[in-house]
């Protein structure tokens, strides 16, 4: 019995010194990117017994593709991106005719995000695009109920692309545009690489971009005929929040939805593209 017990702590010893180990490589050095994230971007958890915790609390970090262009309505969570057949295989999906047939085993990749830039000011635009377009389209016959219809959903697309996208009656709306002034995350998916060098070369000098691992994989649209690059996560998507950041954290709990709750996090990402926070701000805390 003593030989298990000894054998249980030493495994428990050495797996804390890996985990140790990895986090002290991935913070050797210059970080490979800084960024400083609002509330939009590193998201508060919404687990129950939060303000309870004094650790282990993480915050989320949210990020999206920008739309395609074909589509007039924009997908605020999308995660695909238009790719062609060879642009696939550049990545390491090789067997693409058995695309058609379904989906392709999922690859570990290097992606490079951009943060509050030209990607967040095109999807802005193409919300606007799409609002005015449905506006047009209503005033020229407003006694069609469908028309009416795309007009009030393409209002809401372009409201939520720069503040919050109100499933309210409209008598809240401006209730709501005060309580998710600052609501959609701006860090976008940029591309994908097997080379993290070439990433790293090509956006060395831009300082709003951060290169981080993720998984993806392709798909093949039947009715479209497009493929398409499905990047469905990172592989650090939680940034553990040091313990003395815990209690301002926890009094924005209470807050959350209004202009009180925002803050900005600085974020380091290391060796290992994994992140941590360095600095947590709140903006007009209670």
């Amino acid at each position: 019995m003593k030989k298990y017990l000894i054998f249980g702590v030493a495994l428990i010893l050495v797996t804390n010194l890996f985990v140790l180990g990895g986090v002290f490589y991935n913070r050797i050095g210059e970080p490979t990117a800084q960024l400083v994230l609002s509330e939009r971007e590193a998201r508060l958890p919404y687990l129950s017994g939060f303000e309870k915790e004094n650790s282990g609390v993480a915050l989320s970090i949210s990020w999206r593709a920008l739309p395609n262009e074909n589509n007039e309505l924009a997908y605020y969570n999308n995660r695909s991106v238009a790719l062609t057949e060879q642009q696939l295989i550049a990545l390491g999906f090789s067997e693409i005719e058995q695309l058609k047939e379904g989906w392709a085993q999922e690859r570990t990749l290097y992606f490079a995000l951009e943060y509050n830039g030209e990607l967040y000011q095109q999807s802005l635009a193409h919300a606007q695009r799409y609002y005015q377009k449905a506006l047009s389209r209503f005033e020229l016959d407003t006694s069609d109920s469908q028309l009416m219809h795309a007009k009030e959903r393409a209002f809401e697309t372009y409201e939520r692309e720069q503040h919050y996208n109100s499933r309210h009656a409209k008598e809240r709306a401006f209730e709501t545009y005060e309580r998710e002034q600052h609501y959609n995350s701006r860090l976008f998916f940029l591309e994908a690489s097997q080379d993290y060098k070439a990433l790293d070369s090509k956006y060395a000098e831009q300082n709003n971009i951060v290169i981080v691992k993720g998984n993806a994989k392709p798909y093949f649209n039947q009715q479209t005929k497009e493929h398409f690059l499905h990047v469905s996560s990172l592989l650090v998507n939680q940034i553990n929040v040091p313990a003395r950041y815990v209690d301002d954290l926890v009094s924005l709990k209470a807050l959350r939805g209004t202009k009180a709750s925002s803050y900005s996090v600085t974020v380091n990402w290391g060796q290992r593209l994994e992140p941590w926070i360095v600095d947590i701000k709140l903006h007009n805390p209670s």
